[in-house]
C-alpha cells in the first residue's frame, strides 16, 4: 500500500511539472508585426524579419497588393488560431495563423518563418485568406445519419 501511494504520489509530481508546448514568442511577434506593416503600408524592403525571398520586387509587390485587399481600419481583435513548429537538420520552421477580425469579415494570415543557424526567425512566407461574417448563420443539424450503400 506504502508503495503503491509513494508511486503514485511520484506520477503526480512528474505530471505536475509538465506543461503544454506554447506557441514560441518570438516567431509570434514577427508574425503579428507582419501583419500589422502590410496594414499600415510600412516599407518592408527594410524589414530585416524578411528572408532574402520575399525582398525580390515581385515579392514586395504581392506584400503590398495584400494591403489593397484588406478592410479599411485596424482589426477589431487579433487571435492565434494554430502553430506549429517542426525541428530537423536543416532547421526549424514556424507555421503560425491569426485571425485578425473586422466588422464584416475575418482576415485569417498563415505566416512561415524559419530559424536557421543563426537562431533568429525569418519570415519566409504569407498566405492570406478571408472569411465572410454571414449576418444569419445557418443552425446546423444536431445529429446527421448517413446510411451507407449495402455490398452485394
Amino acid at each position: 500500500m506504502r508503495r503503491t501511494f509513494l508511486a503514485a504520489a511520484i506520477a503526480l509530481v512528474a505530471l505536475a511539472a509538465c506543461s503544454l508546448p506554447t506557441v514560441d514568442n518570438a516567431a509570434d511577434a514577427k508574425a503579428r508585426g507582419l501583419y500589422e506593416q502590410i496594414r499600415t503600408g510600412a516599407d518592408l524592403s527594410q524589414s530585416p524579419d524578411l528572408a532574402p525571398d520575399l525582398k525580390t520586387p515581385a515579392a514586395l509587390a504581392q506584400l503590398a497588393a495584400v494591403k489593397a485587399m484588406l478592410p479599411p481600419g485596424a482589426p477589431t481583435a487579433a487571435t492565434n488560431r494554430s502553430w506549429s513548429i517542426n525541428a530537423g537538420t536543416g532547421g526549424t520552421t514556424a507555421t503560425l495563423v491569426h485571425a485578425y477580425s473586422y466588422p464584416t469579415q475575418t482576415v485569417l494570415a498563415q505566416t512561415v518563418l524559419a530559424k536557421g543557424r543563426d537562431k533568429t526567425w525569418k519570415i519566409t512566407g504569407l498566405h492570406v485568406t478571408f472569411e465572410e461574417r454571414s449576418t444569419s448563420p445557418e443552425p446546423a443539424d444536431a445529429v446527421t445519419v448517413t446510411k451507407r450503400p449495402q455490398t452485394t
